[in-house]
C-alpha cells in the first residue's frame, strides 16, 4: 500500500529511475570488471546537455543528473553580490563494448580527452516567430532584421567558433571574439571537473541593440540580441595507444530556471522527445503501465503547480477538493480494483484527446498549447498530454496497469546509485526533464523542431550536420522548413535555440497565465514551472510558521500569493519589457523550504526567495 511517509520527492524520482532500468536491456552486465580492451567507441551523455545563464562572474550549479530530482545550489541560486549563478552542463563519457553496452565510465585518470564545443547564436538572423511550422495552424514566415541582406546578414550571427579543453580541473576557456553588429558579445565558457568531465556554462545574460532599438513584442525584436545559444559538444579519446570512436552530444543554453524547486513542469521535453523517438521506431511503445513511472506524475504534477500558479492552488493544491498528493487519494489512484474503476474512469474523461480533433477549453491539463489565440480558435490553444500518455492513461482507467507504488526503491541519491547500463540514459533523462516541453510559442528552451525525426541520429541524439546549409530565401514556409535538406535536416551550431524569441526576455515576461479573465482570472496558464505566475513570499511563510498566531491568520496566509512580475511590470508593454531586460537577474526564485511541523500545513513548501527589488 501507499507509504504516507514517502514524500512527492522520493516517489518522482524513484518513478523515473525505474523507468530508466526498464529500458537497459536485461542481462547487460555492470561492467565493473570489464578490461580497456573490451572497449571499442566512446559516447558522450548526456546526449542533450541543458546549461542556464546567470550573471555571476564567478558562481554556478550544475543542472539535474539524477532523473526526478532538482538542480541543488547549497549556498543559494545567487552569488553574495546578488547575481543569478549560471546552470552549468556537465558531460561524460561512457566506454561501450562492440555490443554497445556501458563497459564504464573514462576519466582524465586513465585516458586522454579533449573536448570540443563550438556555440552559436543565430537568432537574428533567422525568420520571425509567429506559430510552429509543425501545426495546421502554421503559416509562412519571413527573415528576423530583413533590412539586412546577402553577406550584411553574417553580422547578425554571433559565433566565436570552436573552443577546446582537456585536462583536469582545467578552464575558463572562454567563447569570446562573437560580435553582434560589430559589438562584443561573449557566449560562456568551458571548464572541466576533478575527473575531466566537461562543464559548458552559457552567458551572463547580456541582451542589447547597439543602435538603443525598441522592445515592441514577445518574440521578433529586430536590432536586438542576447547569448542564449546551443551547439556541438564533440569529444577525441584516446586509451592506451588507441583513438576510440565519440558519439557526440549537443548542448542547449537557455533562460534561468526560476522555479528550480519544481522538478519539472506539466508536459516536459523529456515526454516530447520519448513520444518522437516512439514515433522513429528508435523506442518501443511500452508493454505495461506502471503508476508510479506513467500515471502518478500526470496527477503530481497539476498539484505542484500550487506553487507557481494560484489558479492550481486552488484546483489541485493543498486540501483542496482533488489535491493529488493527498496519500489517502493517491492510495486510491494506485488501486486497480473494479471499485476505484468509476474515479479512474471520471479522471481519464477529463484528459484533452491529443488528436485535438475538437475544442475541449475545459479539459486537462489547463494549460495553454502551441496555436494560442484570444479568443481560443483552435483546438491548439490548449496543451494535450502526448499520445503514448493519453494510451497509457487509458489503459489506467481500464485497471490494465501495474501498482508499483509499494515497491519503489528509494535507494537512489545520486547517479553513481544506479546501475552502470542505467547511467547514460538517466543521464540524458535528467537533462530533459527539466525542461518544458509544452506551449510551443515559441517555447522555453528549446521549441516545436524537437518534434521533427530528422533531426536525430539516435535515442535522444541530435544529428550534426557536416554539409553548410543553403540561403532558404526571404520566406520560410511550412513545407520547406520540414523538406529533405531544410533547415531541420540534421543541426549546425545556433540551430536549435534560433527559432526561439529574441531576445529571451520578452517572451519570459510575456508568457503569463489567464489572459481571459471573465473565463479564468489564473488558468490556463503557460510556463508557470520555469516562469512563475504567482508565488507563496517569504513574508507569507514567516507568518505561517509563526505557530503562535491564530490559526485561521496563518492559514490566509498559505493561500495569498504574489504576482511574480510585480516588479517587473510597467503601464505599457514596452516599459515592462524593457524593465524585465534589465532587471530579469533580481527576480526571486521558488525555492524548498521546510513547514511549520503541524498538520495545518504541508512538511514542505515551496517559497520565493532571493528577490532583489527595493521595497
Amino acid at each position: 500500500m501507499f507509504h504516507s511517509k514517502l514524500s512527492r520527492r522520493q516517489l518522482l524520482k524513484a518513478g523515473a529511475s525505474s523507468a530508466v532500468l526498464a529500458l537497459v536491456s536485461p542481462g547487460s552486465g555492470s561492467g565493473a570488471s570489464a578490461s580497456d580492451a573490451e572497449i571499442t567507441s566512446a559516447a558522450i551523455h548526456p546526449a542533450i546537455g541543458i546549461a542556464r545563464i546567470g550573471n555571476s562572474t564567478s558562481d554556478y550549479y550544475l543542472g539535474p543528473e539524477l532523473p526526478g530530482t532538482v538542480p541543488l545550489a547549497p549556498d543559494g541560486f545567487k552569488d553574495a553580490c546578488g547575481a543569478l549563478k549560471r546552470q552549468a552542463a556537465r558531460f561524460r563519457l561512457y566506454g561501450l563494448d562492440r555490443n554497445g553496452r556501458v563497459v564504464r565510465e573514462l576519466t582524465a585518470e586513465e585516458a586522454e580527452i579533449t573536448w570540443r564545443v563550438h556555440l552559436t547564436n543565430a537568432k537574428a538572423a533567422w525568420y520571425d516567430f509567429h506559430t510552429a511550422l509543425d501545426i495546421p495552424e502554421a503559416q509562412p514566415t519571413t527573415r528576423r532584421n530583413a533590412t539586412y541582406v546577402g553577406a550584411e546578414r553574417a553580422a547578425l550571427v554571433i559565433d566565436p567558433g570552436v573552443r577546446a579543453i582537456s585536462g583536469r580541473c582545467r578552464g575558463p576557456v572562454v567563447f569570446d571574439g562573437g560580435r553582434f553588429l560589430g559589438l562584443e558579445a561573449p557566449l560562456g565558457e568551458l571548464r572541466t571537473d576533478e575527473a575531466g568531465r566537461l562543464l559548458v556554462l552559457g552567458g551572463g545574460g547580456q541582451s542589447f541593440s547597439p543602435f538603443g532599438a525598441r522592445l515592441t513584442t514577445f518574440a521578433n525584436n529586430d536590432g536586438w540580441c542576447d547569448d542564449t545559444s546551443d551547439g556541438p559538444v564533440t569529444a577525441s579519446v584516446r586509451l592506451g595507444r588507441r583513438w576510440l570512436p565519440v558519439a557526440p552530444a549537443w548542448v542547449i543554453i537557455g533562460p534561468p530556471n526560476y522555479g528550480p524547486a519544481l522538478a519539472t513542469g506539466y508536459r516536459t521535453l523529456y515526454d516530447v522527445m520519448t513520444q518522437t523517438m516512439i514515433d522513429l521506431g528508435r523506442l518501443s511503445p511500452p508493454t505495461r503501465v506502471s503508476f508510479l513511472s506513467d500515471i502518478y506524475p500526470l496527477f503530481d504534477r497539476l498539484s505542484q503547480l500550487q506553487w507557481v500558479n494560484q489558479g492550481m492552488l486552488e484546483r489541485y493544491g493543498w486540501q483542496s477538493p482533488e489535491d493529488f498528493l493527498d496519500p489517502a487519494l493517491v492510495a486510491r489512484l494506485a488501486d486497480s480494483s473494479p471499485e476505484n474503476e468509476p474515479l479512474r474512469r471520471g479522471l481519464f474523461d477529463r484528459f484533452r484527446h491529443p488528436d485535438y480533433a475538437t475544442m475541449q477549453p475545459d479539459a486537462w491539463p489547463p494549460l495553454y498549447g502551441d496555436a494560442v489565440a484570444l479568443p481560443a480558435n483552435s483546438p491548439r490553444d490548449w496543451l494535450a498530454v502526448t499520445a503514448v500518455q493519453y494510451a497509457q492513461l487509458a489503459r489506467w482507467a481500464d485497471g490494465d496497469f501495474g501498482n508499483d507504488l509499494a515497491s519503489a526503491d528509494l535507494s537512489a541519491e545520486r547517479l553513481e546509485d544506479l546501475p552502470l547500463q542505467a547511467q547514460p540514459l538517466a543521464l540524458d533523462r535528467a537533462a530533459l526533464e527539466a525542461c518544458l516541453g509544452d506551449a510551443f510559442h515559441p517555447g522555453c528552451e528549446t521549441t516545436w523542431p524537437m518534434r521533427i525525426g530528422s533531426m536525430y541520429s539516435g535515442l535522444f541524439r541530435l544529428r550534426h550536420r557536416q554539409e553548410p546549409e543553403p540561403d532558404y530565401g526571404d520566406v520560410l514556409t511550412p513545407e520547406q522548413a520540414r523538406a529533405a535538406n531544410g533547415p531541420l535536416d540534421g543541426c549546425v551550431p545556433g540551430s536549435v535555440t534560433r527559432w526561439l524569441a529574441v531576445p529571451w526576455q520578452t517572451d519570459t515576461a510575456s508568457c503569463r497565465s489567464g489572459y481571459e479573465p471573465q473565463i479564468d482570472p489564473y488558468l490556463p496558464t503557460f510556463w508557470a514551472a520555469r516562469v512563475p505566475n504567482h508565488v507563496f513570499t517569504r513574508e507569507s511563510y514567516e507568518i505561517v510558521l509563526d505557530r503562535s498566531l491564530p490559526l485561521v491568520v496563518r492559514q490566509q496566509a498559505f493561500h495569498t500569493r504574489a504576482a511574480f512580475f510585480r516588479d517587473i511590470d510597467q503601464p505599457t508593454t514596452e516599459q515592462t519589457l524593457a524593465s524585465m531586460v534589465e532587471n530579469w537577474f533580481r527576480l526571486g526564485l521558488v525555492e524548498e523550504r521546510p513547514g511549520p511541523g503541524d498538520d495545518a500545513f504541508p512538511t514542505v513548501m515551496r517559497v520565493e526567495t532571493e528577490r532583489d527589488f527595493p521595497e
